[in-house]
């Protein structure tokens, strides 16, 4: 599938490669500050809505070329032609990640895998994996049943999580909690991106569906995705260093 990692792929990602930072400041400088302090810890940065809009896209080419690579949290929800000529354009950046909204359907999420092979190709470059949306881990069953969802949010994950694997998304995002779920039912080939990461001194914020770096990765996440947790550490580098301990610690019961 297109943006997927095979058996084998999974099994030599390193350690640095499992921890991506979300990155959450709106400032240049700062972001360059944080490429910096974490001293290369970390394969990739997450930039998301509040970094697109605040620094341009421009800020892609700032990060990579401290040699990190780049998740683009884009989550593309739109008609499948829309999100189609978006992803190309995406893909043309050089980010190796790129997230969509499994709520946008089968036909959209096709649309986007048939776009970023057929731009990659074009281009003589590795595609970006896809990594569909499942629910928010700011939602919990209150706030799908609000929003007019018949079902919780475990049962929605599943479901979405299964539309966007038929649709060729190779990867999604959830919550930590959820992760366990999603492998036991799909299957361990689906690779799976876990926000709402919490070390346990950290405050909840405007999160609902966290767990630990540990818990995240024995449930069955292959990426874990921290923002606040060490962007607002004043010390990221060593935040970095503790969350990727419990990683390695929770890989280790794994095989």
């Amino acid at each position: 599938m297109p943006g997927s990692i095979t058996k084998g792929e999974k099994g030599i990602l390193k350690l640095k490669d499992r921890l991506i930072v979300s990155i959450d400041v709106s400032n240049k400088q700062e972001i360059i500050s944080l490429c910096s302090s974490i001293k290369n810890s970390v394969s990739t940065f997450k930039i998301g809505l509040e970094v697109i809009y605040s620094c341009g896209l421009d800020i892609i080419k700032s990060i990579k070329s401290f040699g990190y690579d780049v998740m683009l949290d884009a989550k593309l929800h739109d008609i499948p032609n829309t999100v189609s000529r978006a992803i190309s354009a995406i893909t043309a950046m050089g980010v190796s990640k790129v997230t969509v909204h499994a709520s946008g359907g089968r036909e959209m999420i096709c649309a986007a895998a048939e776009a970023v092979t057929t731009k990659a190709e074009e281009l003589k470059i590795f595609p970006p994996m896809i990594f569909a949306v499942t629910v928010l881990t700011s939602l919990d069953d209150g706030d799908l049943k609000e929003a007019g969802f018949k079902d919780g949010f475990r049962d929605s994950v599943l479901k979405l999580a299964k539309l966007a694997q038929f649709g060729g998304a190779g990867a999604l995002v959830c919550s930590p909690n959820e992760a366990g779920l999603i492998k036991k039912e799909l299957g361990p080939g689906l690779i799976i991106a876990t926000p709402g990461i919490r070390l346990p001194e950290n405050s909840i914020n405007d999160q609902k569906r966290i767990n630990t770096p540990y818990n995240a990765i024995k449930n069955g996440a292959d990426y874990i995705i921290a923002g606040r947790p060490v962007t607002q550490n004043s010390k990221p580098y060593e935040a970095v260093k503790t969350i990727i301990n419990d990683i390695e610690k929770a890989l280790a019961l794994s095989f």
